[in-house]
């Protein structure tokens, strides 16, 4: 199956980034209605639910946070349920940039891939050296894992085909889901590939906790590969 601009949802996982909802939904907007916008708001503490509700976009609000990764599950679910085939997921902080969409699907219908991620430049002008550090290690270790070349395992900036998402059991809830879910693609032999997109920073928090974060990066890839 192949996505197209009426099959497909996009998926925003907000946690505290009230400044940049307007511009990205406008933005966003320039591609898919409001009606395909599902905003999944992870309990955040500032506006972002009253700026979601302004805007008009459809709202999921959780009220307690857990984590990217489940914001990411219950998105997931509400466009199955809507009867969505494909859906994408961008970050709420504008680190990612809308008008990337086309090439996304471009790259999705001329190989017919079950994700495609956006692959973001490691070099030093453009992103932090710890995150660069942080992606090579995990994107080597995804690579030997799901046996196919996965060069920035990290990205949320994503397409998926949602076909090949039901049914399956996530043990992670937090940033550790991203990792998570290309290696359950894997598995089914779903192919993933990437396309190249420009790396944006701006101050932005992290919610990341380094060796929290790492430390459960290991056990859901040993997970993954004993199961």
């Amino acid at each position: 199956m192949k996505a197209d601009w009426k099959n497909t949802v996009i998926i925003v996982p907000i946690y505290n980034t009230e400044k940049y909802l307007p511009e990205l939904f406008k933005r966003i907007t320039k591609y898919f209605p409001l009606k395909s916008i599902f905003a999944v708001n992870d309990a955040s503490e500032d506006n972002s639910k009253e700026i979601c509700r302004k805007i008009g976009v459809k709202l999921i609000d959780l009220k307690v946070n857990s984590g990217k990764g489940n914001a990411l599950q219950v998105g997931f679910k509400a466009a199955i349920e809507e009867g969505y085939k494909f859906a994408f997921t961008i970050d709420s902080d504008l680190q990612h940039k809308p008008e990337d969409f086309p090439d996304f699907i471009k790259k999705q219908n001329e190989l017919d891939l079950a994700l495609v991620i956006g692959k973001r430049d490691f070099s030093h002008k453009k992103m932090p050296f710890h995150r660069i550090c942080s992606n090579t290690l995990t994107s080597w270790v995804v690579s030997r894992s799901s046996k196919q070349k996965i060069l920035d395992s990290q990205c949320g900036f994503r397409l998926y085909n949602l076909e090949i998402l039901e049914g399956m059991e996530f043990q992670t809830k937090r940033y550790q889901f991203e990792t998570e879910i290309i290696l359950k693609i894997a598995k089914k032999n779903g192919k993933v590939d990437f396309i190249p997109i420009e790396t944006i920073y701006d101050r932005q928090v992290s919610y990341i906790s380094g060796l929290r974060d790492i430390k459960n990066f290991i056990k859901i890839v040993l997970y993954e590969m004993k199961n």
